[in-house]
């Protein structure tokens, strides 16, 4: 169940995006299965709309996070039939732009970022109609590692997911007082398709030959994530607003730690003095 005390604390209706495939969906059917209602959000697929069969309420609505006018379709649409949402995930994203940066076609680059980047800022965008006027909501964008240790053949990725850190953070500022919370979250190394094709494709093994044999040892199920998320909902990590939180933390610990370290966890460019 969600939440310290097994219940979702007022946080009944949820968007997730990317929710057709890997973190996106195993987050969407939990949240369905424990008793909120949830709008999944994907492109058109089978996987998407294979969604309406699940259980609990969640509703499948094809959209390209990447188009402004689709995204405020698909907000408006949840308003009207489930109701303003409490929560929002942002989960699409893309690895499609593998391999060295001299090589990258520029479109391929730029539109992978988008997924990522835009596709955060827009969903974000659109559910802050709501939850301003209503002064409650949380927005959880997703974080990811694999491109913040310097690691080659990655610069899409890397640049998209470090991107939507400081977003994160720039929009708590901007939040601060409002009663919505802006978190970004680290789901841990989930066993997905896009993981699995960075293991097993030509390009995953060309690009990164190390990752397939790291994956092999350390695929988790998302379920480290899945607990996060209840605590999250149960307002165990509001005092971390613009902040990484990892599934597998201590929000407790962390929240403690942070507030005498306004560092932890933010992205910073460590030992510049301006």
């Amino acid at each position: 169940m969600l939440g310290h005390a097994g219940g979702v604390h007022g946080a009944d209706i949820a968007v997730v995006t990317g929710a057709s495939r890997g973190v996106g969906r195993v987050l969407a059917l939990h949240l369905a299965a424990n008793g909120l209602s949830v709008a999944a959000l994907a492109r058109p697929s089978g996987d998407l709309d294979s969604l309406v069969d699940a259980p609990g309420e969640i509703v499948p609505i094809p959209a390209d996070v990447t188009d402004p006018a689709v995204v405020r379709h698909a907000f408006d649409r949840v308003t009207a039939q489930l109701g303003p949402p409490s929560v929002v995930i942002t989960s699409a994203g893309s690895i499609d732009a593998l391999g060295p940066l001299v090589d990258a076609d520029p479109n391929r680059w730029w539109s992978s970022i988008a997924v990522d980047l835009r596709g955060t800022m827009l969903t974000a965008q659109a559910a802050l109609q709501t939850m301003l006027a209503r002064r409650s909501g949380r927005i959880i964008t997703m974080y990811g590692n694999l491109g913040d240790r310097g690691t080659p053949n990655l610069s899409a990725f890397a640049a998209a997911k470090a991107g939507i850190a400081r977003f994160t953070e720039s929009l708590a500022a901007e939040l601060a007082g409002t009663g919505v919370v802006a978190l970004c979250l680290h789901p841990g190394f989930v066993r997905t398709p896009m993981t699995e094709r960075l293991s097993w494709s030509d390009e995953g093994r060309q690009w990164l030959p190390q990752f397939g044999e790291r994956a092999e040892r350390h695929w988790g199920d998302g379920q480290a994530a899945v607990q996060l998320i209840g605590e999250i909902l149960a307002g165990a990590a509001d005092e971390l607003s613009g902040r990484i939180v990892h599934a597998g933390d201590d929000l407790a610990d962390l929240a403690h730690r942070a507030a005498a370290n306004d560092e932890l966890r933010r992205l910073r460019i460590v030992g510049s003095d301006s």
